[in-house]
């Protein structure tokens, strides 16, 4: 009987989690507004996401025994393709959620580096978006991949592929910006300002994003 692979069940896992850390954001966003606009997609998401989490868990503890069982593949593409769909909405969504707390003004938290917070204060429309869509779940782009280089994704701040946001997903934290294309072309010294600002650790900061106001 085929089954999956260790490493396509450890994804899958590592998908349920983020995945699950997004929506709990999305209904919090929710309960705050029940007449929100998304509400609807956002709890058929959630309906979706529970009905089928506790199979890919299930899937994990199994990889994780010694020796270890894997899952059919049959019932792994199953649960893959229902996490693609749940993924998908809860991005496209998030998306929309940020939008939707601009608009009305609310108070949106994040965490950053403290080594970021001079780049990430002030009064600015198109970086409170991207603050607010790290906020809210949005994956945004991967890399490029650079040996010696953290992982981490970017945000474009206002749609600019010139500027951008710099952050860890998994995470949840801000890293901070880049006044440039990201590029696998990027020369030396550009390359090494992604890297500096992609190692960031140490303390930390909450942002207060208010409208247009950054605060922390």
């Amino acid at each position: 009987m085929p089954t999956a692979s260790f490493e396509m069940i450890e994804k899958l896992s590592a998908d349920g989690a983020s995945t699950k850390t997004k929506l709990a954001k999305l209904a919090a966003h929710v309960k705050k507004h029940p007449g929100s606009p998304n509400a609807g997609k956002i709890n058929e998401a959630i309906k979706a996401f529970t009905r089928m989490h506790p199979q890919v868990e299930k899937f994990q503890r199994d990889a994780d025994r010694k020796p270890p069982i894997l899952a059919d593949e049959t019932k792994y593409k199953t649960c893959r393709k229902l996490m693609t769909g749940v993924m998908k909405v809860a991005e496209a969504t998030a998306k929309k959620v940020s939008k939707e707390a601009i608009e009305e003004n609310d108070d949106i938290t994040v965490q950053a580096y403290t080594a970021a917070r001079s780049e990430l204060t002030g009064t600015d429309a198109k970086l409170a978006q991207a603050l607010t869509m790290v906020a809210t779940g949005v994956k945004g782009r991967t890399g490029p991949k650079e040996s010696g280089v953290p992982k981490y994704n970017h945000i474009h701040i206002g749609g600019n592929a010139k500027n951008n946001l710099l952050f860890q997903p998994d995470k949840g934290i801000v890293l901070g910006t880049i006044p440039f294309h990201i590029d696998k072309k990027n020369n030396d010294q550009q390359k090494a300002q992604v890297k500096a600002v992609a190692s960031r650790s140490g303390g930390k900061v909450t942002l207060t994003v208010t409208g247009n106001k950054i605060k922390a």
